[in-house]
């Protein structure tokens, strides 16, 4: 599972969580809308210099940019087949650029942290009847359980391997969905019975 925050002492960890999401929030737009990939392989460079000044572990960078194999190679592809090698590249760079940028602020933020955040954020929220602490909540549980997803859809691969199937295949959203409404009963039930929409 990838990681969601791993405590060291650096400049980055000591940041504050705002100043964090506001900074990937204003670094997200350039990315996506630049279309050469010299200036985002610079990025990608800039960024993954980033995680050694928050002196996370290689193995970190590579647990992140795993699940994206499958995906970002898809999208790399077509990419190459419809528009050439230039545009391959730059889809490939972006992903990878806008990706590590998000994990290194749930890397070096606590999530009670990040939570907390968004909730504030989301405060405004509560003039037209919806709940900030429900958007914190659904947040925080995105973020958890994204990466289980993501084993999830690893193990359902290599069961279908090892059961004789000849490669990897989109075949396993199938079981994944399943596995999804199951959690999301479980889950709801979880919250029901806590009987979080009577608590402030």
């Amino acid at each position: 599972m990838v990681p969601l925050y791993l405590p060291r002492n650096s400049p980055v960890h000591r940041l504050p969580g705002s100043a964090k999401l506001l900074f990937c929030l204003a670094a997200s737009l350039p990315l996506t809308f630049v279309n050469r990939p010299a200036l985002l392989g610079l990025a990608l460079i800039a960024i993954i210099a980033a995680y050694r000044l928050a002196r996370l572990p290689l193995a970190a960078v590579i647990q992140v940019l795993r699940p994206l194999l499958l995906v970002g190679g898809f999208i790399v592809g077509l990419q190459f087949a419809v528009a050439g090698w230039t545009e391959a590249l730059t889809a490939g760079l972006r992903v990878a650029s806008l990706v590590l940028l998000a994990s290194l602020v749930t890397l070096t933020t606590p999530l009670a942290e990040m939570i907390e955040i968004l909730t504030r954020a989301a405060s405004p929220l509560s003039r037209f009847g919806l709940s900030p602490s429900r958007f914190g909540l659904a947040i925080a549980l995105a973020i958890r359980f994204i990466p289980a997803l993501g084993r999830d859809w690893h193990d359902i691969q290599q069961a279908r391997l090892a059961r004789g199937a000849s490669s990897l295949s989109f075949f396993a959203l199938g079981p994944l969905l399943i596995k999804i409404l199951c959690m999301t009963n479980v889950l709801g039930d979880a919250i029901a019975s806590r009987n979080f929409d009577n608590r402030r």
